[in-house]
């Protein structure tokens, strides 16, 4: 192939559509242009009918289809543009939810760990602070000293907050 490089190829006059839709989107567009049509052409129908000019049911038939029809290249248009929009919308949406995630979200999260873990600090070294002046209280008075230290939990107490009986 001409001007192929790997699996990209130069080709400058290779043409897209201007009138596609991504693959993921045309349900919704073939949605929308069939409601579309029919709200246009009820309302095309119920103006037809209030004028009552036509003598028949095929003449008003004719002429609703005659009135109907040339708009239906700009509902084909307006899906298209619409189904275009809401998918650039809801990227931008995901990249706006992504950046506000990781500009306001993520460093919220990373301070409430950080004065979670301090916390935790805190609240050990006072299990350690009360846990060493009763060992020195114990041994200022000359009573044998037993209770485990804070870090080695007992069975019945999960923090290792003993207090002497």
């Amino acid at each position: 192939m001409k001007g192929q490089k790997g699996n990209y190829s130069d080709d400058t006059d290779a043409r897209e559509s201007p009138l596609s839709v991504a693959r993921k989107w045309l349900p919704w567009c073939l949605v929308l242009i069939f409601a579309m049509t029919i709200g246009w052409t009820a309302l095309v129908a119920w103006e037809e009918v209030s004028n009552g000019n036509h003598t028949n049911l095929r003449q008003t038939a004719i002429a609703i289809v005659h009135k109907a029809a040339p708009a239906v290249p700009f509902m084909v248009m307006y899906a298209i543009m619409t189904v275009t929009v809401a998918d650039l919308l809801g990227g931008s949406a995901v990249v706006t939810a992504q950046y506000l995630r990781r500009k306001f979200l993520k460093p919220l999260i990373e301070k409430q760990k950080a004065e979670g873990r301090a916390e935790g600090h805190d609240e050990e070294w006072i299990r350690w602070s009360d846990w060493n002046r009763r060992r020195m209280e114990a041994e200022a008075a000359g009573v044998p000293f037993n209770e485990p230290p804070p870090s080695k939990p007992s069975e019945g107490n999960p923090n290792g907050d003993q207090t002497l009986a």
